[in-house]
């Protein structure tokens, strides 16, 4: 049996979940992988008095870590600049690390692959919590070329957009409701603008694509913007909103500077999925992601996308994994690939466009959008309600290229009937 000793840094949740894990099923572990898991050093800030360390030496210095008594360190302390400084001085003294650490690899992961190649360096833990999302892409669907993958991968904006949806509640509600019950933290930044999400779709298109790290290049919206009244058109529609990330090869265009170049739009925002489709029903805090594969076809993983145990039951398997196989991250940054920018993406587009309620209005709409070449696919225009004159346009288009619905979007806006900001929702098919 394979004995392997870690090194952990940090004692919050994740770490906390972890010990748990070793505590209860450590046998089982070890019955099934072979492997015996020792936890032989702690490192944290503070020490928690309250946390069974399961025997395992404990320092407020990181470096301690680094020691010849640790096979593997885990790395779970958040945040980026201690962290990335860690895991580099680890794979530089030949050990290998685990982290759960999105930001880190997001941002600094080609350097960090860089720093020592024949190292391993694991993370599945920072895409998707519990999801085995990394092990599928890497290895149970490794002969297939990847057309497209769309994730719901931040638990706190699906919790919003849910209680929106189910409840009627607006933004603001949705938001308290869910840092009520610890779901968004105090300041929700990093969830309700995207920011968490880019950061584990920029992992998985470089590894589903074989690429670089790349995270300036995704695009990046979150829901602040998404209204109640927008829940209800778009079920009116026969869609749901839900926030996704998604990578999607798309063939070159023919000009010389991509002829020999495989181009992916990489991007996260809001978007209506069709309400029959699986992916529109992952509710609450559920993470999902649905990778479309050439061989495979579409395949769902779906589970919890958060939470101690949830997490640190990823770590584990990425720890094991280190023992059954001395490989590196398993990353192969070979292919050429150019990353769209967002106005040469192309998609359908959900439109809710406030205007005064007067004639020929909505023939001046269709005619912008007809100069465009962006067809109306569905429209909704109701009788405005009492006592107002202004009257929501909504409207479905069909696939257009981006820049050019920007541009339609902007001369709406500076319609003299145009009475508030438009709001746009990209439409994804999931075909």
């Amino acid at each position: 049996m394979t004995e392997l000793r870690l090194g952990i840094a940090g004692l919050g949740t994740v770490a906390q979940g972890l010990l748990a894990i070793l505590k209860k099923n450590n046998e089982l572990i070890s019955l099934r992988s072979g492997v015996q898991l020792r936890v032989a050093r702690v490192a944290s800030r503070s020490a928690k008095a309250e946390v069974d360390l399961l025997g395992a030496d404990f320092s407020t210095d990181l470096q301690t870590l680094v020691a010849p008594d640790v096979d593997v360190i885990v790395e779970l302390i958040g945040g980026e600049t201690q962290a990335k400084d860690l895991i580099e001085q680890a794979l530089m003294a030949g050990k290998p690390v685990v982290t759960a650490n999105k930001a880190v690899i997001a941002n600094y992961g080609n350097a960090l692959l860089a720093a020592n190649d024949s190292v391993p360096l694991k993370f599945e833990a920072a895409v998707a919590g519990a999801i085995p999302i990394i092990q599928a892409v890497q290895h149970a669907l490794v002969a297939n070329e990847f057309e497209q993958l769309v994730g719901i991968i931040n638990g706190t904006s699906n919790y919003i957009l849910t209680s929106m949806q189910t409840q009627g509640a607006g933004f603001e509600d949705a938001l308290a409701t869910a840092q009520a019950l610890g779901y968004a933290e105090a300041d929700p930044t990093f969830d309700v603008e995207g920011i968490d999400a880019a950061h584990k779709l920029c992992i998985l298109a470089a590894l589903a694509f074989d690429t670089t790290f790349d995270f300036e290049s995704v695009h990046v919206e979150g829901i602040r913007k998404v209204s109640a009244k927008d829940m209800q058109y778009a079920q009116e529609l026969g869609y749901r909103i839900k926030h996704i990330g998604i990578a999607k090869r798309r063939e070159a265009e023919t000009n010389p500077a991509s002829e020999e170049r495989t181009e992916i739009e990489v991007r996260v925002h809001p978007a209506l999925l069709p309400q029959d489709k699986l992916l529109a029903n992952v509710n609450d805090v559920a993470n999902a992601v649905l990778v479309q594969s050439d061989a495979a076809g579409q395949t769902l993983f779906s589970g919890p996308g958060a939470g101690g145990l949830a997490t640190a039951s990823a770590v584990l398997g990425d720890v094991v994994a280190v023992a059954r196989d001395a490989a590196g991250s398993g990353v192969n940054a070979t292919a050429s690939v150019r990353i769209l920018p967002i106005d040469q993406t192309r998609c359908a587009n959900y439109l809710r466009i406030p205007v005064k309620d007067e004639p020929g209005v909505f023939a001046h709409i269709a005619n912008v959008l007809s100069q465009s070449a962006i067809s109306i696919e569905a429209a909704i225009q109701k009788e405005p309600a009492a006592a107002q004159d202004s009257v929501d346009i909504v409207i479905l288009t069909g696939v257009a290229l981006d820049g050019d619905v920007m541009r339609a979007i902007a001369e709406f806006e500076s319609m003299p009937a145009s009475t508030g900001e438009i709001t746009r929702i990209r439409v994804e098919p999931l075909e």
